[in-house]
């Protein structure tokens, strides 16, 4: 009962923190309780991804990433080479194993990733490239490339976003790296990039 309650004026704290932090788009409170609670490493002016439950351990987030309503990833398949796929022995859950015996690789996304609401990432799939884009109800079985938009089931490239050249005055501008004032402060310069200028 103590436990609980003390879990629930701490619930309170952190959202008093968060309000005050600018939500969750900005709070590094928020931030570093989903690093030490759930072992998600979330970026600066990334938002939608504080979901326990549909993010798995290990997962990393750049920074401006947009996650939709739904999302889910998952860092470990049942095993399709023992007897059984039942996790009876492999998750320790279950009760027959002490700890978890598959490998769950972690997912690295990249800045200014944008996940569509229910996009499911499954664990083969490691890196999401910076800028990408995975469209609503996408199933991405495969690492994403930098800038490119993909969609389906599996998800494939449907497009880049842009041209080699403005990708890589992008880049090496490094935007996602400045907080959010210094970002607007310099938003004509990058839309000239984009504009090829």
């Amino acid at each position: 009962m103590l436990r609980s309650i003390i879990s629930i004026i701490n619930h309170k704290i952190l959202n008093i923190k968060v309000k005050r932090e600018g939500g969750q788009t900005y709070s590094s409170s928020l931030r570093k309780y989903f690093a030490q609670r759930y072992n998600i490493e979330v970026g600066y002016g990334t938002y939608g991804c504080f979901v326990p439950g549909n993010i798995e351990r290990g997962t990393m987030f750049g920074n401006y990433c947009s996650v939709g309503q739904g999302v889910k990833i998952f860092r470990a398949n049942h095993p399709i080479s023992y007897f059984t796929t039942h996790p009876l022995f492999y998750n320790p859950s279950m009760g027959y194993v002490k700890k978890y015996l598959l490998e769950k690789p972690s997912l690295k996304v990249g800045h200014d990733v944008w996940i569509g609401s229910n996009a499911i990432i499954l664990p083969s799939c490691q890196k999401i490239g910076n800028g990408s884009i995975i469209g609503a109800g996408s199933i991405v079985t495969k690492d994403v490339p930098p800038y490119a938009i993909v969609a389906g089931n599996p998800a494939k490239v449907i497009k880049m976003r842009f041209p080699e050249e403005i990708i890589q005055r992008l880049e090496a501008t490094q935007w996602w790296l400045w907080d959010k004032d210094e970002l607007i402060k310099n938003k004509e310069e990058l839309e000239r990039i984009i504009r090829g200028e």
